[in-house]
């Protein structure tokens, strides 16, 4: 009996900065798994509100939680939720060695819980410089085009709505083959504070970023962390078996096929 085919919802979202370079990451969650791998998620977020008072609604971004100031950019709403009952921030976002080491605990933890999504499919294409975004956004496209064709699968794309002001993202969207392209639809735009998708994404793109960059301060635990934690959601090529297989990093599609 042939396989029936399996529809993706695929939260996409990008890292990067001008020495290191730029990436985008898509986490691609399978349909009937959706409800089960976002329960997983509020849990998480479950466990950090009973310990630490954050509410669900305080929007996780990768760079801002691991900073040493997280709570230095955010907007009015933001700001109010990460006050406690005694109008302070709460001490979890707090400035400090201590804050900052148990950031980075729960960092780990969050992406130790994706790391649980066995049927979600992670995808990472990476450049260097800051030039070119778009067309790397549109290279991620013919990634996950040939992911999903391996997997006699189709997708819908959930971008940040902030990424795609000017219509570039959906003008890669409308380049594809219309009669055999399985991404349907242009990316459907939101905000990434009103979705805990997003923010998980966020979190993966981080990680990958981590994984590319050359500096000596970085520690090895955190550098390893996007294949460490998502090593069997990582997208590789056939008879590759480990390394995070970042697009244009550590392979490029011309060195090995799917």
């Amino acid at each position: 009996m042939p396989r029936l085919e399996r529809s993706y919802v695929v939260y996409v979202d990008d890292s990067g900065n001008q020495e290191a370079g730029v990436l985008w990451t898509a986490l691609a969650i399978p349909l009937e798994m959706w409800s089960e791998y976002l329960g997983r998620w509020r849990g998480f977020r479950q466990n950090l509100m009973n310990k630490h008072q954050l509410p669900s609604g305080f929007e996780l971004h990768g760079h801002a939680w691991l900073s040493q100031r997280p709570t230095k950019e955010l907007d009015e709403d933001q700001a109010a939720l990460a006050l406690g009952s005694d109008g302070m921030v709460l001490p979890i976002l707090a400035r400090g060695k201590a804050a900052r080491k148990l950031r980075f605990q729960f960092f780990e933890k969050g992406m130790k819980t994706i790391g649980t999504f066995s049927e979600a499919r992670v995808l990472t294409t990476y450049k260097s410089g800051r030039k070119g975004k778009t067309g790397l956004y549109a290279d991620l496209l013919c990634f996950l085009e040939e992911f999903l064709e391996r997997e006699r699968a189709y997708a819908v794309v959930m971008v940040d709505g902030g990424h795609d002001s000017g219509g570039n993202l959906h003008r890669c969207h409308r380049a594809l083959e219309i009669k055999t392209r399985r991404i349907v639809e242009d990316a459907g735009l939101r905000r990434s504070h009103e979705s805990h998708l997003l923010q998980m994404v966020d979190w993966c793109a981080y990680s990958a970023f981590q994984a590319i960059q050359d500096r000596q301060n970085l520690s090895v635990a955190f550098k390893s962390t996007y294949e460490r934690q998502l090593d069997q959601l990582i997208v590789r090529p056939f008879e590759v078996e480990e390394g995070p297989c970042i697009r244009g990093f550590d392979w490029k599609p011309s060195m090995v096929s799917f």
